[in-house]
């Protein structure tokens, strides 16, 4: 991911500023801000290479109804919303315009959890994913939800597909896995991939229909890092996947301490 440059899309100079002024202490991004609909479509135009993620006020006046937001997705630019207000017809319009995250603007005063979003994005980008079920449906709809959060991803139809494609591609460090598929199941693809890969190399994710105790615990004493029970909202889903994720970089943080200690 060579692009460093974060757009900010604020119609108040104060609100836009004190948001520059915490991204820049935090963080190396470069910064390009906004403060009208107008404003927002040259620079992303002029800069589009060198934009990764926008950051971008639902409600702007010459953008009253989220046009912030069609803006950045028609570009193809990641956006992380700020709205003034939050009910569920908001929450569905998000998911709808696949927003990678949202804020309450009026919850804003500490900013580290927006930034670390951000960042989280940022990092996505070098990310490659597996995803594991033996639907090609619901392949599609993982694919698409990792895509939201700048993860790129690659497909297999069961365990055994799935280990093939781990031993061909060695950059992927996240595996979702279903339960239940022919040949080989979910629990033993984790425990196929535990004889290999360290929890702190590669990370896994068994997702299940069976919504069962017993079942999360199998998984998780296997080796997996988390588990979720399907249907799972979207929220929970790039929750869990980002902590997995941000987990993961932490682990193998400490073990490079620890090698050059």
């Amino acid at each position: 991911m060579n692009a460093n440059t974060l757009l900010i899309i604020e119609d108040s100079p104060i609100q836009a500023k004190i948001i520059s002024q915490r991204f820049e202490s935090l963080t190396g991004f470069g910064l390009l801000v906004a403060h009208s609909l107008a404003e927002a479509r040259a620079l992303a135009e002029a800069n589009r290479q060198d934009i990764f993620a926008a950051v971008a006020d639902l409600n702007l006046p010459d953008a009253p109804d989220g046009e912030t937001v069609d803006l950045c997705r028609g570009m193809d630019i990641p956006c992380v919303v700020l709205a003034a207000s939050f009910d569920e017809n908001v929450r569905r319009g998000f998911l709808d315009k696949q927003v990678a995250d949202y804020f309450l603007k009026g919850s804003i005063d500490d900013l580290d959890p927006l930034v670390a979003s951000v960042q989280r994005l940022h990092a996505n980008f070098n990310v490659k994913a597996l995803v594991v079920d033996d639907s090609s449906t619901q392949r599609a709809v993982v694919k698409r939800m990792l895509a939201v959060q700048c993860i790129s991803s690659i497909g297999a139809e069961d365990g055994l597909a799935a280990l093939e494609v781990l031993r061909s591609t060695p950059e992927i460090r996240l595996v979702i896995t279903d339960f239940n598929m022919p040949r080989m199941d979910g629990i033993t693809l984790v425990q196929e991939i535990r004889n290999s890969y360290k929890i702190t190399k590669l990370a896994v994710i068994g997702l299940s229909s069976t919504g069962s105790g017993a079942l999360t615990a199998r998984f998780l004493k296997n080796g997996a890092n988390d588990f979720l029970t399907k249907p799972f909202e979207a929220e929970e889903f790039y929750w869990r996947v980002n902590q997995t994720l941000n987990i993961l970089d932490t682990m193998q943080e400490l073990h490079k301490l620890r090698k050059q200690g």
